[in-house]
């Protein structure tokens, strides 16, 4: 443009936009705004005046343009030019009030956008300074601070906003009540609603639901807002139900809502709204008839509403958390556990885009916490439940006491309380559950909650009366729930559960009192909750196993009528084995069916153990972290295995007895294990075969880090993908030619195989038996059992050399502890290796000096049967007999005799000696390290290459990084087993604890050098006494990666005479290997300084503190 007069720019700019304006040429309008642009750059204007119109005359283009654009950089100008335009305004010029709304207008349009705080904060404070609320001309202006007041109440939740905003609205009302505009009317209305949520207080819904009603008599029948009203009194009629349970209400606000719908077709701004609050309806219907078509109806609503929702809707949150809630509910119904997870999915989304101060933030903690209650009930993982009792904790510090949903809270804290106690056998928990039960009943004299509340509170009485035995509980109980169920119509899906308990607490008043009529009433209430299930409903496990025990209560009464005994044995097995239903309720009645049928001798209890280790496997998978499973195991299968295969040798089935102890046992190696499967074969079927090779490779990184790693609810989601993509990869590759049995567990044929080099003897210590096996290479197992010993003289054994191990003072050492070790060695010798040793000269004609395993199990595994003898004048221990070494499961001994790829490489083996004397964390030191390596160089040189690495240079990543690049290691310092959290057990380095997760995560080159490993530390060989079966130490760990012989220790190492045992064992291993160290040598070396170190130096308990386990 050449240059011109300023009045000519905006001349031009005003013709321009003039035909703007006539014609609609948007090119007229960027022409007109580039004009007037230019005359603002001028440096002369006629005045003050002339420059606010040049600013105002930009802002109406800018703003036009925005509005047919939509080009935020227009409005973010226009706001600013507008900021100019009211700075030049005298105070009190006429223009100013027109100016600041006009400017209030402008930012609330662009918070709309950004949803930017400061905007709608300014925008208010605008509006406010020129509004006079007695002042009928100020109407407009009052009502749209009443909007946005309403709007940052929406979105931050303070309740003072809302309170200015209905006493705004009301005052407009006021102006002239018979013509009060039908917007502000609506606009009331959803402000008193949105005060009752908050508050709770009635008034406030009975003004909502009158001030819609109103509204909509007034407005014209084609008014666009007509929705909007609807879903105002819908909101208020669904709210009255909840509060005062009359049923009209609820049918009154479905079908107001429906009448939203209608007038919001697709592509209407208000839909998503109208869908979401249907959906809610419809879902709130289903909390009082339980019909599953409710629900997918309600899914649907929820579904489509949420594929039109924005991503900064300030709905989305709600709308996510009632999704989820709907999802739980239908998993509740069908027991598919990818609802279940999806759900949790969602409300954790919801919870992270809502502010701490979010109105609705309690109810989305409560929804959460209701989730993870269910996913607790069904996968039994206690963190669950403590994380469902932060949320219930968090909701409730949000809630006023008056909040309308604060009974439902209430509820929520006794359900978790109840399953608290169920857990952890704390009486508080119970109480709690049942004070929160009574509180939430008072507060509901009537509506739709009391007949929950009322059966809540019923179970948990009768929870109580087995916990105390009063019987005032169990009376209170029937009668609760009698009325839960009379408030519960015929039909209602709900009145299943109440079935359920009415037979629970009939059953056991039929146990106190023997009344047929009790009997015959439990009977009849199970038989009506089973007619109301469909074939595959995930109640029926409940059912069935309520079937089983009130059968057992009548059978208690009258033993002769053995078609109870019968009757309840066939209810457990089909509880058991029900295709849905939660993992952990279903494995608890396969316990409960164990137990009952080992004290009834019924024929049964094979298969009840059977099915009950098939379903601890399957419940275990479900865990990521091997920290987890390791607590699972601890709380709920300690001793599952060691009583299956106890029952199958009582049944005459030894070689399902091994099977059983196989599966059953180890699982956290058994699970890390597969993640180093090799390859190999699978990698030669093809191009087929090498993608799933790669696959696989790919998912077990991923799970073996998730696995090692620390369990977050995010971390938790994406290893359950992990899982399913890894189920569906297995089935892959079994479908290949020669892999049908990938990764299954290994039959008895297979397992054998890990006694080719020499006898492995199982020992077995169960409630029910003491048992012992040998498992030969080319004969049939030999079952032993040990008639002399019982499981209390196992447990006792086991826990006095626990104590020792944790206290070596405990017997006052020198000959008074010899003494006592003596002793236990000798009741050991006699009672179970004695029977042993006798049917191997006998049955196998072993020869003395032959090599044997054993493979203790459950409490046998802190009983040191190697060194057991007669310690008599002229009779010889086992020591003189057989050279003995250990092995967790046969599976590890396989895994250790696995060939491996063999490099060319004939230098001798190079040993890595790690020595630390004095460790962080507040250590003793140990003053006879460097002794010990100085003696083991002496002995090794010049034959043996040998590396040091000690004191300062001793740090944990070092020491990992020799563990796993040699293939010889040797480690003197101490050792710790943490016996809260084992696998926190650790070698102490330099600069901290090196632990077992350390070591097992060891690289998979690694295993292809790693041979021996000598750990000459503390409690190196000690597992975990509460799941001894899962011999989690260091030693194991040691194995695990990689080495095929490792020495550990069973207790505490005396610095001051370990390095006569160490000096011991590598002279006599190099006599037994002269041109080079073997590995398989070891066990021989170990048998042999335990024979020749001098024993008036060496006492007893240090020569057979260490042991070989492995190849």
């Amino acid at each position: 443009m050449s240059r011109q007069p300023v009045r000519d720019y905006t001349d031009t700019g005003d013709e321009l936009y003039a035909l703007f304006e006539d014609q609609g040429d948007l090119q007229a309008l960027q022409l007109a705004i580039g004009y007037y642009s230019t005359a603002l750059t001028e440096d002369v204007l006629d005045s003050q005046c002339s420059r606010s119109d040049q600013h105002l005359k930009l802002v109406t283009a800018l703003s036009r343009r925005f509005e047919l654009v939509g080009d935020t950089a227009d409005l973010d100008v226009a706001i600013d030019c507008h900021r100019v335009v009211i700075d030049l305004q005298t105070p009190d010029g006429p223009d100013v009030p027109i100016m600041h709304a006009k400017h209030a207008r402008m930012l609330m349009k662009r918070f709309e956008l950004h949803v930017n705080q400061p905007d709608l904060d300014l925008a208010i404070q605008y509006y406010t300074c020129i509004s006079d609320q007695t002042d009928p001309t100020h109407k407009a202006w009052l009502i749209a601070l009443a909007d946005a007041l309403v709007t940052r109440f929406s979105h931050w939740g303070n309740v003072k906003d809302l309170n200015q905003a209905i006493h705004l609205y009301e005052s407009v009302v006021n102006f002239d009540a018979s013509n009060a505009p039908t917007s502000v009317l609506g606009n009331l209305s959803l402000a008193h609603f949105f005060r009752y949520q908050q508050e709770g207080g009635a008034p406030d819904l009975t003004s909502s639901i009158a001030y819609s009603m109103e509204a909509l008599d007034k407005i014209s029948s084609e008014d666009q807002n007509r929705s909007v009203l609807f879903n105002n009194l819908a909101n208020g009629l669904l709210f009255r139900f909840k509060k005062l349970g009359s049923t009209d209400d609820l049918d009154q606000a479905i079908r107001t809502y429906g009448s939203v719908i209608e007038l919001c077709p697709a592509g209407h701004k208000g839909r998503l709204r109208a869908l979401s609050n249907l959906a809610s309806a419809i879902m709130t219907r289903y909390e009082l008839q339980a019909s599953p078509a409710d629900l997918e109806i309600s899914l649907g609503h929820f579904h489509e509403a949420l594929e039109i929702c924005p991503e900064n809707h300030p709905d989305r949150s709600t709308l996510l958390d009632n999704l989820a809630t709907t999802l739980r509910k239908r998993f509740q119904h069908t027991g598919d556990i990818m609802d279940l997870e999806t759900a949790i999915e969602n409300h954790y989304e919801a919870l992270h885009v809502l502010p701490p101060s979010h109105p609705h933030r309690s109810d989305a903690l409560c929804s959460l916490g209701n989730a993870l209650q269910s996913r607790f009930a069904f996968q039994g993982d206690p963190d669950d439940l403590d994380a469902a009792v932060a949320r219930y904790s968090e909701a409730l510090c949000l809630q006023p006491l008056s909040h309308p949903e604060r009974v439902d809270l209430l509820n929520n804290i006794a359900n978790v309380a109840c399953k608290l106690f169920n857990e952890r056998r704390d009486p508080h928990s119970l109480n709690q559950s049942i004070e929160c039960y009574s509180e939430a009943l008072q507060l509901s004299p009537e509506g739709y909650r009391r007949p929950l509340l009322l059966h809540n509170l019923a179970s948990s009485l009768t929870t109580r009366f087995l916990y105390r035995n009063d019987v005032k509980d169990l009376d209170r109980a029937l009668e609760l729930a009698a009325s839960a169920l009379e408030l519960r119509e015929r039909g209602n899906e709900y009145r299943l559960s109440t079935h359920v308990v009415l037979a629970n607490a009939k059953g056991l008043k039929y146990e106190l009192q023997g009344d047929p009529a009790l009997l015959q009433a439990a009977f009849q209430h199970l038989d009506e909750a089973r007619i109301m299930c469909t074939p595959g409903h995930p109640s029926l496990v409940d059912i069935w196993e309520e079937y089983s025990r009130i059968h057992l209560h009548a059978y208690s009464r009258a033993p002769q009528s053995a078609d109870h005994v019968e009757e309840a044995f066939r209810y457990f097995r089909m509880a058991s084995t029900h295709t849905s239903g939660g993992s952990l309720p279903k494995f608890r009645v396969a316990l409960r069916w164990i137990k009952e049928a080992e004290v009834h001798k019924h024929s049964s209890a094979l298969d009840a153990h059977q099915i009950a280790l098939s379903m601890f496997d399957r419940y275990v998978t479900t865990k990521p972290s091997i920290e987890s499973r390791h607590r699972i195991v601890r709380e709920h299968a300690a001793s599952l295995a060691v009583d299956a295969a106890s029952c199958a040798l009582r049944c005459g089935l030894v070689t399902l007895a091994v099977e059983m102890l196989e599966h059953g046992r180890g699982l956290l190696w058994t699970y890390l294990a597969c993640f180093q499967t090799p390859l190999d074969e699978l990698q030669s079927a093809g191009e087929h075969g090498r993608q799933l090779a790669s696959e696989f490779l790919r998912l077990s990184s991923l799970l073996e880090d998730a696995a090692c790693g620390a369990v977050t609810e995010e971390g938790l989601q994406h290893y359950r993908r992990l899982l399913r993509e890894w189920d569906t990869l297995v089935d892959q590759i079994r479908l290949v030619n020669g892999f049908g049995d990938f990764l299954l567990a290994p039959s008895f044929s297979k397992l054998k195989e890990a006694a080719k080099n020499g006898p492995v003897i199982i020992t077995n210590a169960s409630k029910y038996s003491c048992d012992a096996v040998i498992v030969h290479y080319e004969h049939d197992p030999i079952h032993i059992p040990l008639t002399d010993i019982n499981t209390s003289d196992i447990l006792q054994l086991s826990s006095q050399f626990r104590d020792f191990a944790a206290n070596p003072s405990i017997w006052g050492g020198g000959r008074s502890t010899e003494k006592h070790v003596t002793q236990l060695l000798r009741q050991i010798w006699d009672a179970v290796v004695l029977p042993v040793v006798k049917r191997l000269e006998s049955s196998l004609h072993l020869l003395k000096g032959s090599r044997i395993w054993w493979c203790p199990t459950g409490r046998f595994n802190n009983i040191p049967l190697h060194a057991a003898g007669p310690f008599c004048k002229g009779e010889k221990g086992l020591l003189n007999h057989y050279i003995s070494s250990y092995t967790p499961t046969l599976s590890a001994l396989l895994r250790c005799r696995k060939p491996r790829h063999i490099f060319n490489d004939k230098t001798l083996p190079r040993v890595f000696a790690i020595g630390q004397a004095a460790p962080a964390g507040g250590f003793v030191k140990l003053e006879t390290v460097d002794e010990e390596l100085d003696s083991l160089q002496s002995i090794l040189a010049p034959a043996i290459p040998m590396t040091q690495m000690t004191g300062e240079s001793a740090t944990r990543s070092e020491s990992l990084r020799a563990i796993h690049s040699s293939p010889w290691v040797h480690l003197a310092c101490h050792g710790r087993q943490d016996v809260t959290r084992p696998l926190k057990s650790c070698f102490a380095m330099s600069d901290g604890p090196l632990t077992l997760l350390d070591i097992v995560r060891a690289p998979s080159d690694s295993v292809q050098c790693s041979e021996f490993a000598f750990l000459s530390a503390c409690h190196t060989a000690i597992g975990d006494h509460k799941a001894p079966d899962e011999v989690v130490h260091l030693a194991a760990a040691m194995q695990f990666a990689g080495f095929r012989g490792v020495v550990g220790t069973m207790w505490a190492v005396d610095d001051a005479v370990v390095v006569n045992m160490v000096s011991k064992f590598y002279e006599a291993l190099l006599e037994k290997s002269p041109e080079g160290l073997d590995f398989e040598h070891a066990a021989i070396a170990l048998n042999t300084a335990a024979k020749r170190v001098d024993k008036s130096i060496v006492p007893l308990e240090q020569r057979i503190v260490f042991i070989h386990i492995g190849a």
